[in-house]
């Protein structure tokens, strides 16, 4: 099987010579969280983290209405991570979940034969294989046991600074007694920051807390589930993560669609070397 079965078709594209706006305009169309850049062939990649962290970077601590138009107003190619790493649609998919495991990447851009973007695949896209295998590990086995929570009073820029400080995509949220009542996620955040952008208005990012924007509607799963069922509610719910939930509603653990893939890549290797025997 090859990563074209996979990919996300026609994944939103701007220019070098467009401006950040177009980014922000951009970034949450088919859920995705990437845009391409790109003329004919790839310039780079924007990602929702990317420009996350063009706000709570560029400013110390609150955006002012011209700090958002000059943030706007900025090349794409300030921000973008240049010469990304891209696949032939005719990759096999082994391949590419071992590049995206192995130099940390959340997705990769697709390109034909001539070079030209023709799609983008996912962490999610590739649970989709677990479909196909058979049922091995618990949720228990590749979850995140240590979870990093937040308080729904915390500012939502300082949320997301503790999320690009960490390296996280989503954090839960609890009350004063540890109980979880939330989570926050980039996509919560990227999408707050987009409006305040668009409208140059600093109070649809900076004057919103976590309780603003958090979900409520908690997914969770058992941690002796086994990862196939873990994947297939991340794709029929359209979700990236799961938590696991102690009997007094405490965080017990998490387990996100990276995990999946690393989990997934270490099932592969173990058939592969089966096959060697």
């Amino acid at each position: 099987m090859n990563i074209e079965t996979l990919m996300i078709r026609n994944p939103p594209i701007v220019s070098k010579e467009d401006k950040l706006i177009s980014a922000f305009k951009k970034i949450n169309e088919g859920g995705i969280g990437r845009i391409i850049i790109a003329n004919e062939k790839i310039e780079g990649l924007i990602t929702t983290r990317d420009l996350l962290s063009s706000a709570v970077n560029y400013c110390k601590d609150i955006c002012t209405q011209g700090d958002l138009y000059r943030i706007s107003s900025s090349p794409v190619t300030d921000y973008m991570t240049p010469n990304p790493i891209t696949v032939y649609n005719n990759t096999d998919i082994f391949t590419a979940i071992n590049i995206m495991v192995t130099r940390n990447f959340g997705s990769l851009p697709v390109v034909d034969i001539n070079d030209r973007p023709i799609g983008i695949v996912t962490e999610r896209e590739f649970l989709l294989l677990y479909r196909d295998l058979s049922e091995v590990f618990p949720v228990k086995v590749f979850m995140t046991s240590k979870v990093q929570t937040i308080y729904k009073e915390v500012r939502l820029d300082q949320a997301v600074r503790l999320m690009m400080k960490r390296g996280f995509r989503r954090l839960p949220v609890v009350d004063e007694n540890n109980k979880i009542i939330g989570i926050i996620t980039a996509v919560n955040a990227i999408r707050q920051l987009a409006k305040a952008v668009d409208k140059l208005d600093p109070d649809y990012f900076y004057n919103k807390t976590v309780k603003d924007v958090m979900v409520t509607s908690l997914v969770t799963i058992d941690e002796m589930e086994s990862l196939n069922k873990a994947a297939a509610e991340m794709v029929v719910r359209r979700i990236g993560s799961l938590l696991i939930l102690n009997k007094d509603n405490t965080i017990k653990g998490i387990i996100t669609e990276r995990d999946l893939l690393i989990a997934l890549h270490h099932l592969l290797v173990m058939e592969k070397f089966k096959e060697k025997l």
